[in-house]
């Protein structure tokens, strides 16, 4: 009995080694495995974004738009690829430094996978030097247009889904010399983005066999125009382009039409009030006969924006603007990059946007430019019309594909 009892327990100790033995063996190849699934990007975590706004300040009229068409689009869509989304946004009130910090907030903190921000061109600068120092998450700029951010900026973790300066400018300047006159006056605001859409303008205008027989520079914050409405009108041309964003855009062009030059020379807008649609109402009937060159208005022709102006409206009780356009668009595609990607780590999404990217946007086809990080995308020649009382634009040519010189093109300086 005694040796049957030892042999029993002797049994019995040898199963539970091999019982243990198995078990150990098994917690280490699933932990093996998990390691190895999260390295390949299989886990199921949560996509987490930082967004970094102008949400008050002089420049909420911009950042607010973005962050409303951003949440727009996780709403429609609240998973990537199996994975919740987070939305997680900072306001820097149009602050450089503030907006800095919210980024170390972001990446060390709430450890986001990508970043998106960059209101105005200072911040997106800004945001992007110490992205391209950290090389942790990619940045989306989503507004700043400034074109070294596509040539002597350009990083690998730095992509924009909105428009640069070179854009808008060019074709502007080369739709005046084909479709108004080549005779221009310019009149723009004298500030950085101000001088870089000059220094723009001028050779595909003058390419196209333009002159531009005078510069004005408003300053910021300019309320009467009066002496440099005389100048324009004393130099008699036959187009009169204007980069001057924000309510003095507005104040202009009401006093433009007050000035009597409505009429008598055609008014070219670089875009700049599309942007914000409460400018449209402050001005009025003082666009009619206008031109403006934009990446996006309302009205456009697509099955995309059809949907996306209905669902807009019915989420904000408004009609969307370019900024909403950016943030949509930035959710459409950081969706993509993480779908292809099969991963949140940074340099898997970098290599994904490196490819360049294709997307069915409102504004029409954009792709993205895996060579200057800026997206190829349409340019629109609207103008202003009035109907039964209302504002309306008519579309009056389409510049297809436009993209980003590969290079600094070198153009002289305004």
């Amino acid at each position: 009995m005694k040796k049957t009892a030892v042999k029993f327990f002797q049994i019995l100790a040898v199963f539970s080694l091999l019982f243990l033995a198995a078990c150990s063996g098994s917690a280490i190849d699933s932990s093996t495995k998990d390691d190895s699934k999260e390295s390949e990007g299989d886990s199921k975590d949560p996509v987490k974004l930082g967004f970094i706004l102008s949400l008050t300040g002089n420049f909420a009229s911009m950042g607010t738009p973005v962050k409303e068409g951003i949440e727009l689009y996780f709403e429609e869509n609240p998973e990537i690829d199996g994975r919740n989304v987070e939305l997680i946004f900072e306001d820097d009130a149009g602050d450089p430094q503030a907006a800095l910090r919210k980024y170390e907030q972001l990446t060390l903190n709430q450890e986001v996978n990508i970043v998106g921000g960059g209101t105005v061109g200072s911040i997106a600068l800004a945001l992007r030097d110490k992205v391209n120092s950290d090389k942790k998450v990619p940045f989306i700029n989503v507004v700043g247009s400034t074109d070294i951010m596509s040539w002597e900026k350009k990083s690998d973790y730095v992509w924009r889904t909105s428009f640069s300066a070179w854009q808008y400018a060019s074709i502007s300047g080369k739709f005046t010399a084909e479709g108004v006159g080549r005779n221009a006056v310019i009149i723009a605001s004298d500030y950085v983005a101000g001088h870089e859409i000059v220094t723009d303008f001028i050779p595909g205008f003058e390419e196209g066999g333009g002159k531009v027989s005078d510069i004005v520079w408003a300053p910021l914050g300019t309320s009467d125009f009066s002496s440099y409405l005389t100048q324009i009108d004393n130099a008699k041309p036959e187009a009169v382009f204007m980069f001057i964003p924000g309510a003095d855009g507005s104040r202009f062009i009401k006093q433009y039409q007050e000035f009597g030059l409505q009429d008598k020379y055609t008014l070219v807008e670089g875009g700049s009030l599309l942007n914000a649609p409460f400018n449209i109402k402050a001005v009025g009937n003082a666009v009619v006969g206008g031109k403006m060159i934009t990446n996006y208005y309302p009205e456009l022709e697509n099955e995309v924006n059809e949907k996306f102006v209905k669902a807009y409206q019915a989420k904000f009780n408004k009609i969307p603007d370019n900024y909403v356009v950016n943030g949509y668009d930035t959710g459409k595609l950081i969706s993509q990059v993480v779908k292809e990607a099969g991963s949140l780590d940074g340099e898997k999404l970098v290599s994904v946007l490196k490819k360049g990217l294709t997307i069915d946007s409102p504004r029409g086809p954009i792709e993205m430019d895996p060579v200057t990080h800026t997206l190829i995308q349409n340019m629109y020649v609207i103008e202003g019309k009035e109907t039964n009382g209302e504002i309306t634009f008519e579309l009056i040519k389409t510049y297809e594909n436009i993209e980003m010189p590969k290079e600094n093109v070198g153009y002289k300086k305004y």
